[in-house]
């Protein structure tokens, strides 16, 4: 069979003229369903991908979802301002656990990055999934979300359109269930809380930020619940604070009032208060110990140094990619997919026992 040249896009009727079939088969093999309705020998199956590989023809994948096949592509959507390709980026090990699942299952990867312009009051664009009324990520099989700055109606409505998606890290809804994986930070920061007691520590102070996403507060539920479990030991309240700049004299407080382990919620709010308890003149963790719960470490690299729980990152991603699998494998079962991936804890060198007396 001669190819022929032709400067147009080749279509499936070119394919089935050279594979000398008819353009129903074509339709069936590149769907994968030539051994239903529409039957085919594997010598007209060889056939056709050949016209396929020597005519560089490539499936219209709205028209293959339409008849019902597999584009075997996943979807990434990020609701970050910036893609996470950065590695100071929190997301950006979940990346690459992404694609080395989709490696293992043989998949494509279409990456989204889409926005519907600008906040009203002039700020940075915020992401959406839908345009026009329309879902964007339709061209793929399924889809793995993650982000921080996610739109709650709009993951509201991808549920009720039976839209297949799994989302990186707990999200809970008003109405509705989803899809996600997250780690175990309950019962990591209660480990976390049980080594600060084993040390001697009886008097603790919790800080994080004013705006708690799910996994912030599984943190705190199980900072207090640790604490609770011993005796002896004090939780203190929460304070919220500038996850930038920890102020000195919430600091000069909770020392004066015989803290002798900070306990933040993730690593940039560790490294404000060792920065802090330095400007005191107070030695980490001679005088004070700190310990986050969280390595995230906002636009400042995250610091080895500062004992740390170690979000599950990569792990969390083709998790995500896993779960999709199975949504996609078994559609009749409308369940929501969960895994929970296991917390790491990173030594460093901000946790020790307490002073045996307190500096003057």
């Amino acid at each position: 069979m001669a190819s022929p040249r032709s400067p147009r896009r080749p279509t499936q009727a070119d394919v089935a003229r050279l594979a000398e079939v008819s353009p129903s088969v074509v339709s069936a093999v590149v769907n994968g369903r030539h051994d239903g309705a529409v039957r085919a020998s594997e010598q007209t199956v060889q056939r056709v991908w050949e016209a396929v590989r020597r005519l560089g023809y490539s499936p219209n994948l709205a028209a293959r979802s339409l008849a019902g096949g597999r584009n075997n592509i996943v979807g990434v959507f990020t609701y970050e301002a910036v893609f996470p390709t950065d590695r100071l980026s929190f997301f950006h090990d979940s990346l690459i656990g992404i694609e080395e699942a989709a490696e293992e299952l043989d998949c494509h990867l279409l990456l989204f990055t889409g926005s519907r312009g600008r906040g009203q009051d002039g700020g940075r664009r915020r992401r959406s999934i839908y345009k026009d009324g329309v879902n964007t990520l339709q061209v793929t099989d399924g889809a793995v979300l993650l982000g921080q700055d996610e739109d709650r109606e709009e993951l509201a409505a991808l549920v009720g359109s039976g839209f297949p998606f799994v989302y990186i890290g707990r999200r809970e809804l008003g109405s509705g269930e989803m899809s996600y994986v997250t780690a175990d930070y309950a019962s990591a920061t209660r480990g976390m809380v049980d080594r600060i007691a084993d040390l001697g520590h009886r008097r603790l102070a919790l800080l994080r930020s004013a705006i708690a996403s799910e996994a912030v507060l599984e943190r705190e539920a199980g900072y207090f619940e640790a604490c609770r479990a011993h005796a002896g030991i004090e939780s203190g309240a929460v304070h919220l604070v500038d996850p930038d700049a920890v102020a000195t004299d919430l600091l000069t407080t909770l020392v004066d009032q015989g803290v002798t382990c900070v306990v933040t919620d993730d690593s940039n709010h560790a490294a404000s208060v060792r920065s802090g308890a330095t400007r005191l003149g107070l030695r980490v963790p001679e005088d004070l110990s700190v310990v986050a719960l969280g390595d995230f470490a906002g636009s400042r690299p995250d610091d080895p140094t500062i004992t740390s729980l170690l979000t599950p990152r990569q792990e969390m991603g083709g998790q995500a990619v896993r779960l999709l699998a199975d949504l996609l494998a078994r559609p009749q079962d409308t369940a929501p997919r969960r895994a929970t991936a296991t917390c790491g804890v990173r030594t460093g060198q901000t946790l020790q026992a307490p002073p045996a007396r307190r500096p003057r």
